[in-house]
């Protein structure tokens, strides 16, 4: 090992024609009892590690109240290393963080574990960035100064080279409304029409290969029962907002009334004493005339389908705001204060709002108080912003003191965190946090929803507590954040999210929420990382789009999926490296996909015009 400026460098030769464990950098840190810990994964088991697969601006974070330490694999070293693989690791017990050359296999649906490597005489380089200090700022926040550190030395300069889509983001939004609600596209596939007094329809929750046009009618099979999703991932009346706003810029007279159909929709959820179900599920074979509306099944033991999941009303509410905000639909506005007035009885001491409420008014065990409040805080704050009454204003100002407890402890937890593709510690971690690493399962909504709703509170109160703590929020999002384009990866994943410390997605549909999410907080504090950043997420909301511009991923798809041309250009998939596998996928989910990216793009367009231009230069 030697030094380098800023870096401990990890340099050798692996053995020609011998297994071998690789090598590893060992630091053995001598600090007090640690008030902030990051880890870029989790590695719950001795011989785990976060393998490089989950690189997305990789750091261990370490601060106690005297020093912050953080410890950075380059990722430049990591993209160029030549048959080995890098992997780093953080024991809490011991204060011992390892970064390693070798391999690792992938275990499971979330974790990697080292294997030996056979050499074959080739040099190895490693460099491994270390950043201390002991100002107080970087102790209160240590992941700004972490996270800026990624973004100047690696995302920046890579942003600057121009963007990575193959042509104007116009033909891309064109390839999007063509494939959803164009017969020559999979329209007759995507667009459920579901009532006619008054017309209601919307976009199916997932579609996939199997539906393709030129499947037989009599051979296509649903993934899953049809579906509609109005829940704080797959949100319908979001994309219809988006829809609407993109139908108006483009002339579109035909989208402007999906959008309004889309929304009729919405308001079709009955409500009981404000609450309303999430999910309106199509009964087969007898057709949406017998559909039921149900809650979503990403749940836990304790919540029956009949409970209301309050983060999906929440935001669904939010999105019927933003509606009436570009329609004048008082309509939509006296629906979301109907729940907004439950809410307010439903608050609990703290100021949090239970997880799932049942019909009979129970409230299930799992997140009783948890980061998902965040959503119906900044609902509240948002409806005392209009003036609707400053009874919201003071549930929502009690929100947010409870917020601020969520932050300071990193308590990322929400319903994708244990309740969805990758469920690793729903039987036993739930309000714990992971006793290797330090740090509990971390999900990337929950941070998200809490920046922005310490936003409303800075904007309601302007206490300048609220914005430093948003702005931390911000800052360990932005450790999901790629900086970088891995040759493992097919589509370039560079703004792109990951999904939590638990799963090993790239380029995920959430990058669509946060662009506007970044480009607001940059609007509030004129940091330009924050302003850089949004507009690379918002690139990064169409890369995983099949269609011509993106060349190399569309070869992908075809490889895959010869049937494919012209008629499925918008088709794609929600992320990729998936299950640490870069194989393409099969489904699109419209709310969660193409249809989602159009919804960031026409609203940046709307609110941020200059991020708009940066991002998509020539329109």
């Amino acid at each position: 090992m030697s030094v380098e400026g800023d870096a401990l460098v990890l340099t050798g030769r692996l053995p020609d024609g011998v297994e071998t464990e690789g090598a590893t950098l060992r630091l053995d840190l001598s600090l007090g009892p640690l008030v902030h810990v990051h880890v870029p994964h989790l590695t719950p088991e001795e011989g785990q590690v976060a393998g490089d697969f989950v690189f997305r601006s990789p750091a261990i974070v370490l601060a106690d109240k005297a020093v912050m330490i953080a410890i950075l694999p380059d990722v430049e070293d990591v993209d160029a290393a030549d048959g080995y693989r890098v992997w780093v690791d953080y024991d809490h017990g011991r204060r011992r963080v390892e970064i390693g050359v070798g391999a690792y296999d992938v275990e499971g649906h979330t974790f990697f574990r080292r294997k030996p490597l056979l050499g074959r005489g080739q040099r190895f380089r490693l460099r491994a960035h270390v950043i201390a200090s002991a100002r107080r700022e970087d102790l209160l926040d240590p992941y700004r100064r972490v996270a800026a550190f990624c973004w100047s030395r690696w995302g920046a300069p890579r942003l600057a080279r121009g963007s990575v889509l193959g042509g104007p983001v116009s033909r891309y939004l064109e390839h999007v409304v063509r494939w959803a609600f164009s017969d020559d596209g999979w329209g007759k596939e995507v667009w459920q029409h579901v009532a006619d007094s008054p017309s209601a329809g919307a976009p199916v929750f997932i579609v996939d290969v199997t539906r393709h046009p030129s499947v037989p009618p009599a051979e296509r099979t649903w993934r899953e029962p049809r579906s509609i999703w109005n829940q704080a991932w797959f949100s319908t009346q979001r994309v219809a907002n988006g829809l609407l706003r993109y139908a108006r810029q483009a002339g579109r007279l035909d989208l402007e009334a999906r959008a309004k159909e889309m929304t009729n929709l919405s308001l079709s959820a009955p409500q009981t004493e404000g609450l309303f179900p999430a999910v309106l599920r199509c009964r087969e074979p007898l057709g949406w005339d017998q559909a039921r509306w149900t809650s979503s099944d990403r749940r836990p033991p304790g919540a029956s389908a009949e409970a209301c999941h309050l983060v999906d009303a929440a935001f669904t509410a939010r999105m019927l705001l933003e509606w009436e905000t570009l329609t004048g639909d008082e309509v939509a506005v006296a629906y979301a204060r109907r729940f907004a007035d439950r809410l307010l009885a439903l608050q609990r001491p703290s100021g949090a709002f239970p997880g799932w409420v049942e019909p009979n008014g129970a409230v299930a065990a799992e997140l009783l108080e948890g980061p998902e409040s965040a959503v119906s805080v900044s609902l509240l704050f948002e409806l005392g912003a209009r003036g609707a009454g400053e009874v919201y204003r003071e549930a929502a100002r009690r929100g947010a003191r409870f917020l601020e407890s969520a932050v300071r402890e990193a308590r990322w937890e929400d319903f994708e965190t244990y309740y969805s593709c990758a469920p690793w510690g729903a039987a036993d971690q739930l309000g714990r946090r992971v006793r290797r690493n330090g740090v509990f399962k971390q999900n990337t909504l929950s941070i998200a929803w809490c920046a922005e709703a310490l936003l409303r509170a800075f904007a309601d109160e302007g206490r300048g507590c609220h914005l430093a703590l948003a702005r931390r929020c911000l800052a360990e999002l932005s450790l999901y954040q790629a900086v970088h384009d891995p040759p493992f990866l097919t589509a370039p994943a560079l703004g792109g999210f990951g999904v939590m410390n638990g799963d090993c997605e790239w380029n995920d549909a959430r990058q669509s929420l946060f662009a506007p999410l970044l480009l607001e907080a940059h609007a509030v504090t004129k940091d330009e990382q924050l302003f850089e950043r949004g507009v690379a997420a918002l690139r990064a909301s169409f890369t995983m789009m099949y269609c011509p511009e993106n060349r190399r991923l569309a070869r992908a798809y075809e490889a895959r999926f010869p049937s494919f041309g012209p008629e499925s250009y918008g088709f794609m998939m929600e992320n990729q490296g998936h299950a640490g596998s870069d194989e393409i996928g099969t489904f699109t989910i419209f709310t969660w996909g193409n249809g989602s990216a159009l919804e960031a793009a026409a609203k940046v367009r709307d609110l941020y015009p200059r991020a708009y231009e940066r991002a998509f230069p020539g329109g």
